[in-house]
């Protein structure tokens, strides 16, 4: 079911934690979105210096220079250059990701990044079996897609010391529970 731009702009937002995303974004910017979807966060970033949103479903508006939009895969784009970025966004990305490639794919990532690069990552991770129905359901109905949750314990333990965890915690709206992990490269 495609649901209209107007539509997802306005329904999105009402259980999407923009607001702690954005709260790790720093000022000035250049970030990689990667799985951007339709762009929505661009709508509410602001300060950032470069935007470049990365996914199989781009928008087809039309932006400025420092914005732009490539219709790719993420896993294969990071094996492009990445040094024009230091903040790096996953969000809700990782459930689409087979569970073979999730690691294998974060792991990349975080080698190419610098040092003082920020990943932000937020991914759907379910609290109970009723928000894991929903969220499974949703996804089924909204994006034809089994969710493949992202192990962010299992992830957590293989982390090295050139990474800092600025942050990690769960927030609930609604029924969709949420899962930060906020790294920063050491």
């Amino acid at each position: 079911m495609a649901i209209p731009k107007s539509i997802y702009f306005k329904l999105r937002p009402l259980i999407l934690p923009i607001d702690e995303i954005l709260s790790f974004i720093p000022h000035n910017a250049h970030i990689l979105d990667l799985g951007c979807g339709k762009g929505l966060l661009l709508e509410h970033i602001k300060n950032f210096k470069s935007y470049k949103g990365v996914d199989l479903n781009i928008p087809s508006d039309k932006y400025k220079d420092e914005i732009n939009f490539v219709k790719g895969d993420c896993i294969n784009f990071i094996d492009r250059g990445l040094e024009d970025y230091n903040t790096f966004l996953l969000i809700d990305l990782l459930h689409h990701l087979k569970p073979k490639y999730q690691f294998i794919f974060v792991k990349k990532l975080i080698n190419r990044m610098k040092r003082g690069d920020i990943l932000i990552i937020k991914d759907i991770y379910p609290k109970n079996f009723v928000t894991k129905f929903w969220n499974s359901f949703h996804d089924f109905i909204i994006s034809k897609q089994l969710i493949n949750y992202f192990d962010f314990n299992s992830f957590e333990n293989t982390l090295t010391n050139n990474l800092i965890i600025l942050d990690k915690f769960h927030k609930r709206i609604f029924l969709y529970d949420h899962f930060f992990f906020v790294l920063k490269r050491n």
